[in-house]
C-alpha cells in the first residue's frame, strides 16, 4: 500500500525526531494559589512510571510553579491556565478558560507584563488576576502568546462556554481546541470532538488537543503524541504550533508531498503518505484489533488495519477534499483512541 520511495520520503521529513508521549493540561501542588493535589517533586517519578515524557504544568494565577527546585525542562512544559469572560461574545455563557504553553518559563512573566489587565505583581512569587476581554483584545493576547513562541489552547470548551454557534469558540486559526478531555470516552470528549469537527466544517483551521486536568497526580488517560528532536519544551513547541502532533496516545506521521500534518499545500496530483505506530502502553493490547481511517472532509476515504506492536505504512491519492486527517480506533472496544491533525488543501481554501 506504499512504495519504497514514498516511505523514504516520509521518513526523511521526520528524520532526527523521536516519539514523545505526554500531557498538555495539568496542575500541581506548588503552593501559593495552585490547586493541584500532587507536589511537583513527586511528578518526575510518577511520570516515568507511566512512561510519559512530559507534562504541561499550568497552575493558576501565579508563575511560582515553574521555579520550584523539582522543575525539569523537557519533563515539564511551562505555562498557565487563566480564565476570562468574553464581554462581546454571542455565547449564552461567555466564560471560558485558556491554556498558554511556552517554550521558556521566563516568557510568561514577560507576557503578563505586556497586558496590564492582569495586574501582575511581578517576580517569581508574583500573582495575577483573571481579566475580562473583548474578542478583539483577546485576539491580541493570542497574537502575543504566539509572538513569545507559545501555543494557545481553548480547554474543555463545551464545559464552560455555552453556545450553539461553533464560531463562538474560535478566536484564531493555528490554536488548539481540547478534544480529548479527562479520558478518551468521556461525555465531555464526545461534545468537544463534535465541536472541533464543526469548526473544521465551517473552515476554521484549529488543532485537536488533549488534556487530563484532574488536579491530582499524573494520569495517562488523555495523552498527546509528537515527534520532536529533543526532550525539551523548546523542541515540543514548534510541533504544537505547526499542528504536527496527535491528540491521543498513538503516533501518526503523515504528509502530502513535503507538507507534514498541520500544514497547507496543493493536493492536486499528490499522494497522502502515513505511518501509524508508537502506541503508548495505555492503549497497547496485542489481543485487540486496531484500524486507521483516512478522513477527507467528512468522509472516510480509506480504512487500514494497524498493529500496536509495529509501524503500519500506507498511502492513497490526496484527492480533492478540503482537508485530510487520520484517526485511529480500537475496534475491539469500538473506541476512537487518536486524532491526527489535518493537512489542508490550498486549492479548496482559495
Amino acid at each position: 500500500m506504499i512504495t519504497t520511495q514514498e516511505r523514504e520520503a516520509l521518513e526523511s521529513l521526520y528524520r532526527g525526531r523521536r516519539v514523545f508521549h505526554g500531557e498538555l493540561h495539568d496542575h500541581s501542588d506548588s503552593g501559593g494559589t495552585s490547586d493541584g493535589k500532587c507536589p511537583l517533586e513527586q511528578w518526575p517519578e510518577k511520570l516515568r512510571a507511566l512512561e510519559m515524557d512530559f507534562a504541561a504544568i499550568l497552575d493558576h494565577r501565579q508563575v511560582r510553579h515553574m521555579y520550584q527546585p523539582a522543575w525539569e525542562d523537557g519533563l515539564f512544559i511551562p505555562g498557565t491556565e487563566p480564565g476570562t469572560r468574553i464581554t462581546d461574545s454571542g455565547a449564552e455563557n461567555k466564560s471560558m478558560h485558556y491554556n498558554i504553553l511556552l517554550p521558556e518559563r521566563d516568557e510568561l512573566a514577560k507576557l503578563l507584563e505586556e497586558f496590564p489587565e492582569y495586574e501582575f505583581t511581578g517576580g517569581i512569587e508574583g500573582h495575577f488576576v483573571y481579566p475580562a476581554f473583548t474578542r478583539e483584545r483577546f485576539g491580541e493576547l493570542i497574537d502575543a502568546v504566539l509572538s513569545h513562541g507559545g501555543f494557545f489552547v481553548h480547554p474543555h470548551p463545551k464545559q464552560l462556554m455555552q453556545s450553539e454557534d461553533p464560531a463562538d469558540y474560535w478566536f484564531r486559526d493555528g490554536t488548539g481546541i481540547e478534544v480529548f478531555y479527562i479520558g478518551l470516552d468521556t461525555e465531555d470528549t464526545k461534545k468537544d470532538y463534535a465541536l472541533w469537527t464543526d469548526l473544521l466544517r465551517i473552515g476554521k483551521r484549529v488543532y485537536a488537543t488533549a488534556g487530563c486536568d484532574l488536579h491530582s497526580e499524573p494520569r495517562d488517560t488523555a495523552l498527546t503524541t509528537l515527534y520532536a528532536e529533543e526532550h525539551a519544551a523548546r523542541s515540543y513547541l514548534p510541533c504544537l504550533r505547526a499542528g504536527d502532533f496527535v491528540c491521543g496516545p498513538v503516533g501518526i506521521r503523515m504528509a502530502v508531498g513535503d507538507t507534514r500534518m498541520g500544514g497547507t499545500c496543493r493536493f492536486a496530483d499528490q499522494r497522502l503518505t502515513v505511518c501509524v505506530g508508537d502506541f503508548h502502553k495505555s492503549v497497547r493490547d496485542p489481543s485487540h484489533r486496531y484500524r486507521a481511517d483516512v478522513i477527507g472532509g467528512e468522509d472516510v476515504l480509506l480504512s487500514v488495519s494497524v498493529s500496536p506492536d509495529e509501524d503500519t505504512w500506507f498511502s492513497c491519492p490526496a484527492g480533492e477534499s478540503a482537508l485530510l486527517r487520520v484517526e485511529v480506533f480500537d475496534e475491539t472496544r469500538d473506541l476512537r483512541i487518536a486524532v491526527g491533525n489535518p493537512i489542508w488543501n490550498e486549492e479548496a481554501q482559495a
